[in-house]
């Protein structure tokens, strides 16, 4: 910062106090690290090229590369003060590029949005609920998190091994009827216990081993020949 830097920017404020009280209350770096005569260098009329660029300051990552920076920092005196345009993608990958990542490689509905199609204001998380229906009754907003992540939402993670069965229940309908009909030990278990990851049929010995003698097990390798399948056990 200038040396007398609060002198120089009280001296400015008697012209300029809307900007003075934006820094003051807002300026962040801009009131920490420069000074005004650190940024506008000259003034009207002697100088008419007194504001400054902003990567004059301002460079080193692709953020600082954009051309448009007050499309979102509308007001360089208060440049936290962040206001999204209307319609934002690129601009804002150059800082949650991870999520641009994932929404490249997980396609999904998601993937045809930009950006402030949900998250219209800065740093604000919309509910999921706000356009997507419950999957069951049992379902709160704060449970759809526990198997989708919202830039990949297809690419269903479960968060532990004991979801609550009603949280599947209402896509997969079939087997929440023959398990409930069913007196077998199955029955006790939620869905996640033995599809550790959406899709996957766990193999019966990764539980069981091998019950029987080994002759039974060479001749029936396919364990629901017998049993039936797993959400009807005979």
């Amino acid at each position: 910062m200038t040396e007398n830097s609060s002198d120089q920017d009280n001296f400015c404020g008697g012209c300029h106090e809307k900007e003075t009280a934006a820094i003051n209350t807002d300026g962040s770096a801009h009131k920490t690290e420069v000074s005004c005569t650190d940024c506008h260098q000259g003034h009207k009329p002697k100088s008419f090229e007194n504001i400054p660029a902003c990567n004059l300051c301002h460079e080193g990552t692709a953020h600082y590369d954009q051309q448009q920076c007050l499309n979102c920092h509308r007001n360089p005196h208060s440049p936290m003060q962040i206001k999204l345009p209307k319609k934002a993608y690129a601009e804002c990958l150059t800082c949650h590029d991870s999520q641009g990542i994932d929404l490249e490689q997980h396609q999904s509905y998601h993937s045809q949005l930009v950006c402030t199609d949900c998250h219209y204001e800065h740093s604000f998380i919309p509910e999921c609920m706000s356009c997507h229906n419950s999957h069951g009754t049992q379902m709160v907003e704060g449970d759809c998190q526990t198997c989708h992540e919202p830039h990949k939402p297809l690419e269903m993670i479960f968060a532990s091994s004991d979801i609550p069965t009603g949280f599947c229940s209402p896509c997969h309908e079939q087997a929440d009827l023959l398990l409930a009909a069913n007196s077998k030990k199955h029955r006790e278990l939620s869905c996640s216990e033995c599809h550790e990851q959406h899709a996957a049929i766990p193999d019966c010995r990764s539980c069981h081993d091998e019950p029987h003698a080994a002759a039974m097990h060479t001749k029936f390798p396919i364990c629901g020949e017998c049993h039936g399948i797993a959400h009807d056990l005979q």
